[in-house]
C-alpha cells in the first residue's frame, strides 16, 4: 500500500521534475560546461581551458569594477528601499479610508516591466524638458553624471520595486496579535514603545526576508543600466549582469561570460546562505 502511495506521489511529481530538470538543471549544467571552454560563437574550434575563464576574470580590471559598481547599487538600494516599503506598511496598517486605494497605488509600479519604468524614468530625469529639473529648478544631468547616474538608477528602482516588500510586511504587520497590543496600550505604552518592544520582533523575520530578497535581486540588475546608461557614463554603472552581456553578446565570448555569471552565482550564493543562517536565528529567537 505504501509502495503504491509513493509511486502516485512520483508520478505526480514527474511532470514538475522533468521541467525542472529541462530548463532549470540541464542549462545549470551546460552553462557550466561553456565555462570551461574559450567558447567564441565565430570560431571554428572551441578549445578546453578548464578554470582559465574563471582566472581570467578574477585579474580583470573591469570585472573587479563591476563588482564594486553593483554592491554600491546594493548599498542604495536594499536600505533605503526596505525603510520605505515598511513606512508604506505601517501607514497602510492604520485602517484610514482609502487603503484600499492606496495599496493598489503603492503596489501598481511592481507590475510594470523594466522597459516600461525605464523609458518613463528616462523622461523624469531628461536635463533638457525632465520634470524633476523642471521641479527642483536644477540642470543636473542625471544620467549623464558619473557621481548622478548610478543614484539616479537606485532611485527608479526603489520606486519600481518598493511595493511588493511593502505587502510582505504589511501581512506581517496583520499578523500582529491585537491583544498584546491593547493590553499595552491600558498600560500606558506610547506608540515607539509598541512598535519596539511588540511590533518590531514580530515582523523582524518578515523584515529580515525582504531584506535577503532585495540583495539576491539588487545584485542581478540589468534593465535599468542596460536601458537608462548602457554602463556610462566612464563605466559608473557598470554591473556585473551587464558586463557579462556585453562579454556575451557584444564580445561573443560565451565561455568567459559564463564564467563571470557563474563567479556572480558563487558570490550571491554565499551571501544568501550567511543571511538565511541569519534569518533561521532571529525565527528561533522570536
Amino acid at each position: 500500500m505504501k509502495r503504491n502511495q509513493n509511486l502516485a506521489a512520483f508520478l505526480f511529481l514527474l511532470p514538475y521534475l522533468t521541467l525542472f530538470c529541462v530548463f532549470i538543471v540541464g542549462p545549470l549544467v551546460y552553462g557550466f560546461w561553456i565555462s570551461l571552454h574559450n567558447w567564441h560563437i565565430l570560431g571554428k574550434s572551441i578549445p578546453f581551458v578548464g578554470f582559465d575563464n574563471y582566472s581570467r576574470a578574477l585579474k580583470d580590471d573591469l570585472f573587479h569594477l563591476s563588482i564594486v559598481k553593483t554592491a554600491y547599487f546594493v548599498v542604495l538600494t536594499v536600505p533605503l528601499g526596505n525603510l520605505v516599503s515598511l513606512l508604506f506598511a505601517i501607514g497602510l496598517n492604520q485602517n484610514y479610508r482609502g487603503t484600499t486605494l492606496y495599496k493598489a497605488c503603492f503596489y501598481l509600479p511592481v507590475v510594470l516591466s523594466i522597459s516600461v519604468t525605464s523609458v518613463l524614468w528616462r523622461w523624469l530625469y531628461s536635463s533638457e524638458s525632465g520634470l524633476l529639473n523642471y521641479y527642483l529648478g536644477t540642470k543636473v544631468q542625471w544620467l549623464g553624471s558619473p557621481d548622478w547616474a548610478m543614484p539616479s538608477l537606485a532611485l527608479m528602482s526603489i520606486w519600481w520595486g518598493a511595493g511588493g516588500n511593502m505587502l510582505v510586511n504589511l501581512a506581517a504587520l496583520k499578523s500582529v496579535p491585537t491583544e498584546l497590543l491593547e493590553a499595552s496600550s491600558l498600560d500606558g505604552a506610547s506608540s515607539w514603545a509598541k512598535f519596539r518592544r511588540i511590533t518590531w520582533p514580530c515582523i523582524k523575520p518578515a523584515f529580515m526576508f525582504c531584506i535577503v530578497m532585495s540583495i539576491i535581486a539588487s545584485s542581478q540588475v540589468f534593465g535599468q543600466s542596460y536601458i537608462l546608461t548602457n554602463g556610462g557614463p566612464a563605466d559608473s554603472t557598470l554591473t556585473v549582469v551587464l558586463y557579462m552581456y556585453r562579454q556575451g553578446f557584444g564580445m561573443y565570448q560565451l565561455g568567459y561570460a559564463s564564467a563571470v555569471a557563474y563567479l556572480l552565482f558563487l558570490l550571491v550564493l554565499t551571501l544568501s546562505m550567511v543571511q538565511i543562517r541569519s534569518l533561521a536565528t532571529q525565527m528561533n529567537r522570536y
